[in-house]
């Protein structure tokens, strides 16, 4: 796995990859009302339809493997001995810090190969979206949410007008006879 020329960096990329769209099994803990704590068997999978990871602004993604002596995580704050757990273990936060997941490998070389594949995809998308290409998304997103209050106003404008026509209508319909009703109102008060 180490020929980097030729372009094999990126097919032993798409290699582990498609291990990971095969899936692994892993352990996961979870606990009762708080107190009892059990393990689960999961069996984790990329979905095999996807054919790139696309981040969102909410969900950027950063993985944690708890090594025997140090801790890797992309994001490379550096040593948390207080998170030091296991080396099996693997942990998935969001952006915000907050944990989402945490796994037990029940190897470390499976552990290893998902933490890397997902460290890879992860960077390889965030080292793709320069400035520009930031500013470019932003703009278009306030192009796309100008067109959409664009199109209710535009919608809401025509119900109103609708109902007005609406009432119009009625209006037609009830001619002198309401103003006999409202005089006979009027008179009873």
């Amino acid at each position: 796995m180490g020929n980097m020329c030729c372009g094999a960096g990126n097919s032993e990329m798409l290699q582990r990859q498609e291990l990971l769209k095969e899936g692994s099994e892993f352990k996961k803990k979870t606990t009762y009302l708080g107190v009892l704590s059990k393990t689960e068997h999961i069996y984790l999978q990329l979905n095999p339809t996807a054919t790139r990871l696309a981040p969102l602004a909410s969900m950027l993604f950063f993985f944690a493997a708890m090594a025997t002596h140090h801790w890797l995580e992309p994001r490379r704050r550096g040593p948390d001995p207080s998170r030091r757990k296991s080396a099996l273990e693997m942990v998935i936060f969001g952006s915000n810090g907050q944990k989402l997941l945490e796994l037990t490998a029940d190897a470390m070389s499976v552990r290893d190969l998902w933490v890397q594949t997902l460290d890879e995809l992860c960077f390889s998308v965030q080292s793709k979206a320069t400035e520009e290409d930031s500013k470019a998304l932003q703009q278009e997103l306030a192009k796309q949410e100008q067109r959409q209050k664009d199109k209710y106003w535009k919608d809401r404008a025509s119900e109103l007008e609708q109902r007005k026509m609406d009432a119009e209508e009625r209006k037609k319909k009830i001619g002198l006879t309401g103003m006999k009703y409202t005089a006979q109102a009027m008179a009873n008060r």
